[in-house]
């Protein structure tokens, strides 16, 4: 298990790498008010990409400079397995790095990473809560200046709620 998390974790790298490396600067500013700024704020309501439940949630971020950007994620998981309740709350602080130099019209990519902790519940009694950390790539296309799409990609490594997974939204710009 701890392999394929490890190879996932090399796949994911070198896919951004390539993305970065393989892409030219941007020289003209068509799309300028697309661009990931200094003093922005996003707001994204996410659903997850995950085959046991579907999670849901919301993600906050703050652009702190023109590449750097902070914030928190949370999502909510609630399931029945022979008829008990669960549920899982994970709360988490983001911090991320956006790839502004990359000549992308309309398209936002950024890679960073989560720390949280997984509160778990379950009428059975099983299960643990916990720290976690998420590290993620991810990409927002925009639409217009106000409303785009958001996929993040995630590889859950420590805890045990840790797993790949992907998180679908729909962000706002406010």
């Amino acid at each position: 298990m701890k392999i394929r998390k490890i190879l996932l974790v090399m796949l994911v790298l070198c896919v951004c790498s390539s993305l970065v490396l393989s892409a030219v600067p941007k020289r003209s500013k068509k799309y300028a008010n697309l661009e990931f700024k200094k003093g922005d704020t996003f707001i994204t309501p996410q659903i997850g990409l995950n085959k046991y439940a579907i999670p849901f949630g919301a993600n906050f971020e703050y652009a702190i400079t023109e590449n750097i950007g902070v914030g928190g994620t949370i999502m909510v998981w609630l399931w029945s397995d022979f008829g008990y309740k669960q549920s899982l709350i994970v709360p988490s602080v983001d911090a991320s790095y956006h790839f502004t130099m990359l000549e992308v019209d309309k398209l936002d990519l950024f890679a960073g990473v989560g720390l949280g902790y997984a509160i778990y519940s379950s009428d059975f009694g099983t299960g643990t809560s916990g720290i976690y950390i998420d590290p993620f790539v991810a990409g927002r296309y925009w639409f217009s200046d106000k409303m785009g799409v958001s996929l993040r990609l995630n590889i859950g490594l420590i805890g045990d709620w840790g797993g790949v997974g992907g998180l679908l939204g729909v962000v706002f710009r406010i």
